[in-house]
């Protein structure tokens, strides 16, 4: 009996990509509740009615939508090492946003800014786990397969 038909490697993959697949199913739910709260944040936050805090927000929409897309596909497909890196750079981003738009801690829109820096730390960190899931699922597949 060859490698690739034993038993012992096919269920050794089947549960990894079984528990991979969990874990998906987990991260995009995540990713979509953080999607969804990144466009009610002006009115979770009673942003004041002012141009900083609607820059804020129009970024926080503008990741919003790339982030719940980005949870939804997880939900009916493998997550690849794209769509990780976009996680990773729109939490980024969002971190980074306070101060390259300008809506930082002295400014009206203080509230925005630690959300965003919160969110964005969130969105970077689950991206990161799924990156680093997504190699640990690949290389102990590789390892099962020629063992």
């Amino acid at each position: 009996m060859s490698v690739a038909t034993s038993p012992r490697v096919t269920t050794a993959t089947r549960v990894r990509s079984n528990r991979w697949a969990e874990r998906r199913a987990g991260i995009g739910g995540i990713l979509m509740l953080v999607g969804l709260w990144l466009f009610t944040t002006i009115w979770a936050l009673n942003y004041p009615q002012t141009a900083q805090a609607q820059s804020a927000h129009l970024n926080e929409i503008m990741v919003g939508i790339v982030v719940l897309w980005n949870g939804l596909a997880r939900l009916v497909q493998e997550p690849t090492v794209i769509s990780d890196v976009i996680l990773m750079v729109a939490g980024a981003w969002l971190i980074a946003a306070p101060f390259a738009v300008g809506y930082t801690r002295n400014s009206e829109a203080s509230s925005a800014m630690w959300a965003d820096i919160v969110t964005g730390a969130v969105i970077l960190a689950l991206g990161l786990f799924s990156f680093l899931g997504l190699r640990a699922g690949k290389a102990g597949a590789a390892e099962t397969a020629t063992a």
